[in-house]
């Protein structure tokens, strides 16, 4: 009986190998960030989002030819905008470095040149850095001043771990036997905030970011 769950298991290995394909491969591109926040008691306050950048390297196996699983380790860029309604050139503009790992379940179909793609999975990160620059105004000197520096993180009050769902569709082009390119749109949905509870104020806050990349791949077969 043993023998013969041996032999069976051997068999299936066998099997998911035959039709089993590793690739690995480079992503650039630019994104598009959405920050959300409750503004409070500030009402002059209008919230933009601001494009950034995301490169990385990504792996896949493929199970069979519609699916398989990817797994990615990008560097990509969260940015925001604050302006004042009132102060017309008040303006900060938030420089934001992270890096993430996501994991994704691989659905692919077509024929063998041009296929569509879509992923779906989770995504876990960490802020890497914050960086403020603009116009701000200073109310001893009643002048309005340039603001260019680096931004500590407060350990009580920034939540510098990040995590979230993401989505993506795209087309690849197998160019040769083992090349490919794929262009690709992805969604990442925050659901950790970048702040946690601070001198008592639950003041959450979420990104949202919408990404365009190029990917090439090196298939084995």
């Amino acid at each position: 009986m043993r023998m013969r769950t041996l032999m069976m298991a051997v068999m299936l290995l066998t099997t998911l190998s035959a039709h089993a394909q590793w690739r690995v491969g480079a992503t650039t591109g630019g994104d598009y960030n959405f920050y959300s926040m409750d503004k409070q008691y500030m009402t002059d306050y209008e919230i933009q989002g601001s494009p950034g950048l995301t490169v990385g390297a990504s792996g896949q196996y493929n199970f069979k030819d519609w699916l398989g699983v990817r797994v990615d380790l990008n560097f990509t860029q969260k940015n925001y905008q604050l302006h004042r309604a009132m102060l017309d050139k008040w303006e900060y503009c938030y420089r934001n470095d992270y890096v993430q790992l996501p994991v994704m379940a691989a659905f692919s179909f077509g024929g063998n040149r041009l296929r569509g793609f879509c992923n779906l999975g989770f995504y876990t990160g960490i802020w890497l850095n914050s960086h403020l620059s603009g116009t701000d105004f200073n109310v001893f000197s009643d002048e309005w001043v340039d603001i260019d520096e680096d931004v500590k993180f407060n350990a009580d009050r920034d939540n510098r771990w990040d995590a979230g769902l993401l989505a993506s569709a795209g087309l690849e082009y197998r160019m040769a036997q083992h090349w490919a390119i794929q262009f690709e749109a992805r969604y990442y949905h925050g659901l950790t905030s970048t702040t946690k509870p601070y001198m008592r104020v639950e003041d959450y806050r979420y990104n949202s970011t919408l990404a365009f990349q190029v990917g090439v791949y090196y298939l084995f077969k």
